[in-house]
């Protein structure tokens, strides 16, 4: 399971709604020692995004909870997300190809429809995937997580 921390910031029936994100890395990322994710976030400027998600803890406002992704999930995720779009376009750019030469249009005529049919099919699979259900079964806030204070532990 792919978890990562999040913060509710509201209740509303049996949903909460949970923040996720904002973070540029790990602390070794952070500080330029890692992988360089930190270095990309920074520049990316990374979003918090925020989800509504089924309350099966009992989570209240402001409680920062763990929010884990089965790992099937996460790669149907990927695939519909980067896969479909990638072989929708090239399969419009076949096409367009094999139009093109069919057509005996001159190589310049047949570069171009294959890029536009490429495109547009790629396009076409993004927006389809925008439109789609955005709703996956199943529990996703694992677990609560309980911050200590100082004065707690005496420090």
């Amino acid at each position: 399971m792919i978890e990562q921390q999040a913060r509710v910031v509201a209740v509303t029936g049996g949903k909460a709604s949970v923040r996720l994100g904002g973070t540029t890395g790990c602390a070794h990322c952070d500080a330029g020692k890692g992988c360089g994710a930190g270095i990309f976030g920074r520049l990316l400027k990374r979003k918090p995004l925020t989800l509504e998600l089924e309350n099966t803890v009992g989570a209240q406002p402001g409680q920062p909870v763990m929010v884990g992704v089965p790992e099937l999930v996460f790669l149907k995720l990927v695939a519909k997300l980067y896969l479909l779009p990638l072989l929708a376009g090239l399969a419009g750019a076949a096409l367009g190809h094999y139009l093109s030469v069919t057509g005996q249009l001159t190589p310049v005529g047949t570069d171009m429809l294959t890029l536009l049919a490429g495109l547009t099919c790629g396009a076409a699979a993004l927006a389809w995937i925008k439109k789609s259900d955005r709703e996956f079964p199943g529990s996703f806030i694992v677990h609560l997580l309980r911050i200590v204070n100082m004065q707690e532990t005496g420090n």
